[in-house]
């Protein structure tokens, strides 16, 4: 794993992140951000890398949308008849105001560098009525933390020859925002909760619990 982008467009990004207990987590992760089951016209999710959320979806749509700036990874989805890929570095989405009935955003938006740009779009392409699903890590909070100092110690350089102080380096560089940053972002610019998740162990505390989830409407 040279950098970023091997990580994310390789085999490396779903053994380490959806194998063994980190993938069970992970995997929960997914299934908690969804509730409803009503059908969607167009769904749009930002920043998937190699695992797209919807495989997790419990509604039926006529779209699906998937965002990325990691151009390679069209390859990934080029046979995939369910999902539209579109390649996208700005900061703008190359979609019209009032497009999408949902947007999902799972464990990227702690890697955007202007989260509350890309919120503020987000925003106006939504129609009246839709809803933004956001997952987050409880990164840096202490059951975060410790979940990092197992991959660090006992799983990165096991499975992947990949040094604790380079997985170290790699996560601080790519993980931009923290949890606590985030959520104040997130709450000013949309105010309707549908709801709130504290995963795994539902204690509504950041330190307590290794996933943030919220589900908003416009």
């Amino acid at each position: 794993m040279s950098d970023f982008k091997d990580f994310y467009t390789g085999n490396n990004y779903n053994q380490h992140m959806y194998d063994g207990l980190i993938g069970f987590f992970m995997t929960l992760s997914h299934k908690r951000m969804e509730k409803s089951k009503k059908k969607k016209e167009r769904v749009l999710e930002i920043g998937p890398g190699t695992h797209p959320h919807i495989n997790y979806l419990k509604h039926e749509f006529d779209e699906y949308f998937v965002v990325d700036k990691i151009k390679e990874l069209s390859t990934f989805y080029e046979n995939n008849k369910k999902i539209k890929f579109i390649h996208q570095e700005g900061d703008k989405l190359p979609f019209p105001d009032n497009y999408f009935d949902r947007v999902i955003i799972s464990h990227c938006l702690e890697h955007i560098v202007y989260p509350e740009k890309v919120l503020l779009d987000i925003y106006a392409k939504l129609k009246v009525g839709g809803s933004v699903t956001i997952g987050l890590p409880t990164d840096p909070g202490i059951m975060w933390r410790v979940g990092k100092f197992i991959s660090a110690n006992f799983l990165i350089n096991k499975n992947y020859n990949f040094s604790k102080d380079k997985y170290y380096y790699f996560t601080a560089k790519d993980h931009v925002n923290s949890i606590f940053s985030l959520i104040p972002i997130i709450k000013k610019n949309f105010n309707k909760i549908n709801f709130e998740r504290y995963e795994p162990f539902k204690i509504p505390l950041i330190d307590f619990n290794l996933f943030y989830i919220i589900d908003i409407q416009k």
